[in-house]
């Protein structure tokens, strides 16, 4: 039986790496598309990274784009988030907090800039949110802000930032495999491993992120919002596992968005979200234009 399963999830996954393959070529043309027939469009710029580490350790990494010298990250850890304001201010204002993690750097490696923080210490269920940096050649550095967001258990990795790291809350059952089970495993995990990086490197401008159409009863802080969003999956789409999948959750325009774990699990979402009445759950990044996401939103 367990061999039969693998077997499936083998065909599953050869499956998602075309699915990703075909979307990645259609997306190619459509770029090519929009840059024909735009004058100067205004895409605006995803991707902001964070990945953190148990017991300590963060990596934040940003695409590099064309024109772009730096990127810097200052990030704030249970510290109230105050919106900047422009116009009249009292001369008692209390003082900007300063960031826990301030990095940035010119270096690219991969075609990414790639910040790390061997000793830096995030929990979960700390409250975060950052200043992203971007300095283009010859040119001012713009700042945009972030909206506070909840660090769930599900955001954090166990292990070393320069070794392997597993999510903090998976569980893995140890059994005994066959040879052929265990070949069968390797291919997996290989083909996982592609999917992800075919995903990565063709899909730049994607998000993990999708938009719940929902409401709350009133304005919650980042925990609470968090775990709403948790339960209104669960109804919705019992079969996932969102202590596991569901990293992120923050207001939105149309609604709420929400942040899941990779763009698999995203794919996933989608996917079964189609059986779905009055599809509730939609891609984010299908908006373009509205202002709603915790990544950088736009050149300012």
């Amino acid at each position: 039986m367990a061999g039969v399963n693998r077997k499936h999830h083998l065909l599953a996954t050869i499956a998602l790496l075309w699915l990703v393959a075909a979307s990645c070529l259609l997306e190619s043309v459509d770029a090519r598309k929009s840059r024909g027939s735009s004058k100067r469009s205004s895409r605006r710029p995803k991707g902001v990274n964070i990945e953190i580490y148990h017991p300590k350790g963060v990596m934040v990494w940003y695409p590099y784009r064309a024109g772009m010298e730096l990127f810097g990250i200052e990030i704030f850890i249970n510290k109230a988030n105050q919106p900047s304001s422009s116009g009249d201010s009292s001369e008692e204002e209390s003082t900007p907090p300063v960031c826990d993690i301030c990095l940035n750097t010119t270096e690219v490696s991969y075609g990414k800039f790639i910040l790390r923080s061997e000793d830096a210490v995030i929990r979960s269920r700390d409250h975060v949110y950052y200043n992203a940096i971007v300095k283009k050649t010859s040119g001012k550095a713009y700042v945009s802000r972030s909206n506070e967001f909840y660090v769930s258990e599900s955001r954090i990795l166990l292990g070393d930032m320069t070794e392997k790291a597993s999510s903090c809350n998976g569980t893995t059952a140890v059994a005994n495999l066959s040879d052929n089970d265990k070949r069968l495993a390797d291919e997996i995990k290989l083909l996982e491993a592609i999917l992800l990086e075919v995903s990565d490197q063709c899909q730049a401008n994607r998000t993990k992120q999708l938009l719940l159409s929902a409401e709350t009863p009133t304005r919650y802080d980042a925990k609470q919002l968090y775990q709403y969003v948790a339960g209104q999956l669960e109804q919705k789409l019992p079969a996932i596992d969102w202590n596991r999948t569901l990293v992120d959750a923050f207001y939105a325009t149309n609604g709420i968005g929400f942040e899941v774990a990779s763009t698999i699990d995203k794919l996933k979402v989608l996917k079964l979200a189609k059986a779905l009445p009055d599809h509730p759950i939609t891609d984010l990044d299908s908006f373009q234009t509205e202002d709603m996401t915790n990544d950088i939103d736009s050149w300012m």
